[in-house]
């Protein structure tokens, strides 16, 4: 693979505090040779190990950008030992607009990876990042939340992994970060994520869902930003131990499969059953999905196939054919 266009005023090795840009390049009908400006900070101070912090991977989940933003302002080389590398908007041209896919190129920048240095410019960033900075890392999270179109319980993610060692690892990461809810998830189309990018090379790694609804939740904050400060402590970034939140330590859960998921089987308005958090039966009513083209015809009633806790439900009403509008976890 050709070398990554992308360049960077930061110099990795340096120690101290940098904060530069990524300069992604974009040509235009009215820039040949423009680029996009992609913030980045790098605070390192001795020597220990990296870790890679990112948010705004989809621009419309706002807890993982505030909580890097702030520690981009407050985090100062005495801090650390090591090195922290920081991504508090990764996907900027969709942070800007407040969208979950690129206004650029319309792809979802998380399914880009390993990416491609001679594709499109969410491909060409993804590539960068796969190949520039996975590579220094020993810890990577990336913090996501529903976005727009769903609201999630807040959790620290995790892939189910068949090495048992990097299973234990990264369990033992979730458990750090200390979310209310660790999840171990069997995903749709997990593969070209960055999450599961870094797990291919052998990197501890994390994603997250913190809420939803294309807002900005208070409480989930606070989760999060306790969280990331506890993942730098369990990387030995930071010193001290983990705090624990006040709702205990945290509840692992899976998600095993496509059984667990409630699929709308037509367009339409969704009402749900349920609030986000409730435990629901197998069989149990989910919800009617209501077909606005045919006033004549009577809502469409799902049912849940899996018993267990409504940890995902859709938040925006409108669904189409094949979104899902809740997920449902069990207990690991």
């Amino acid at each position: 693979m050709a070398a990554s266009p992308v360049s960077t005023d930061v110099d990795f090795s340096k120690p101290g505090r940098q904060v530069g840009r990524l300069r992604v390049p974009r040509s235009r009908d009215d820039s040949g040779w423009g680029t996009e400006l992609i913030p980045i900070v790098v605070v390192a101070n001795g020597e220990g190990p990296t870790i890679l912090l990112t948010a705004g991977n989809h621009g419309d989940e706002y807890e993982g950008q505030v909580t890097l933003l702030d520690l981009a302002r407050t985090l100062q080389p005495g801090d650390v030992t090591g090195r922290v590398i920081l991504l508090p908007a990764m996907h900027y041209p969709a942070c800007a607009a407040g969208k979950r896919l690129s206004p650029i190129d319309g792809k979802d920048f998380n399914r880009c990876f390993p990416g491609d240095p001679f594709g499109t410019f969410g491909q060409v960033l993804a590539h960068y990042v796969d190949s520039v900075l996975l590579p220094m890392c020993d810890f990577q999270m990336d913090l996501h939340s529903g976005g727009t179109g769903m609201d999630i319980l807040p959790s620290a993610c995790g892939h189910a992994l068949d090495d048992p060692e990097m299973m234990r690892r990264t369990l033992d990461m979730a458990d750090a970060f200390g979310a209310p809810i660790t999840m171990v998830l069997v995903e749709v189309n997990a593969g070209p994520t960055l999450l599961a990018q870094a797990e291919r090379r052998g990197i501890v790694a994390l994603s997250s869902e913190l809420g939803g609804g294309g807002r900005l939740n208070p409480e989930n904050l606070v989760i999060t930003q306790r969280g990331a400060r506890n993942v730098l402590r369990h990387a030995g970034v930071l010193t001290g131990t983990p705090q624990v939140g006040p709702y205990g330590p945290s509840r692992r859960m899976t998600i095993p499969d496509l059984a667990h998921y409630v699929f709308a089987p037509h367009d339409g308005i969704w009402e749900a059953a349920d609030p986000l958090g409730a435990m629901v039966a197998k069989g149990a009513p989910a919800g009617r999905l209501h077909l606005t083209e045919d006033p004549d015809r009577h809502a469409i009633p799902l049912n849940y196939a899996a018993d267990g806790l409504l940890w995902c439900a859709r938040f925006a009403g409108r669904v189409r054919a094949g979104d899902p509008v809740a997920v449902i976890a069990r207990d690991l």
